[in-house]
């Protein structure tokens, strides 16, 4: 009768409080984690669409090698993919975080993430022709 007894009662309030101790100290633990691996997520996902920017405009350029006999590149290195990335746009506007763009004038690409704005120039001709090369700002 007495163990029947005690499973109604329920929790003691220190039981309780220790708990909620406990779930505090693994949440303050996991919670940097966490921020620290959605951020290296996202500067793998900007490398990804990079990457396929690099291996699109060389397709493009041997493409022409083949049907012209000259090596150009693609004015607009998001017109050779097959789907841009979420968020494209050719000319920058107002910046939300995810938006890609590219700006024909002065080929600079632009992804604009955690509130921040990361560019490349895109260089079409000349010695670099062909590369994408991360702007430090």
């Amino acid at each position: 009768m007495g163990i029947l007894r005690k499973l109604r009662e329920g929790f003691t309030l220190v039981e309780l409080i220790i708990v909620m101790v406990i779930l505090g100290i693994l949440a303050a633990v996991a919670v940097p984690k966490m921020g620290s691996v959605l951020s290296k997520s996202e500067m793998a996902a900007e490398n990804a669409v990079i990457a396929q920017l690099e291996s699109a405009i060389e397709i493009f350029a041997m493409d022409q090698v083949l049907s012209s006999g000259i090596k150009s590149y693609p004015n607009d290195p998001f017109a050779q993919l097959e789907k841009a990335p979420s968020g494209y746009g050719a000319e920058p506007g107002t910046p939300e975080n995810g938006d890609w763009w590219f700006n024909t004038t002065t080929d600079i690409i632009s992804h604009h993430r955690n509130n921040s704005t990361y560019t490349w120039n895109y260089y079409q001709t000349g010695e670099n022709a062909g590369t994408i090369v991360r702007i430090i700002n």
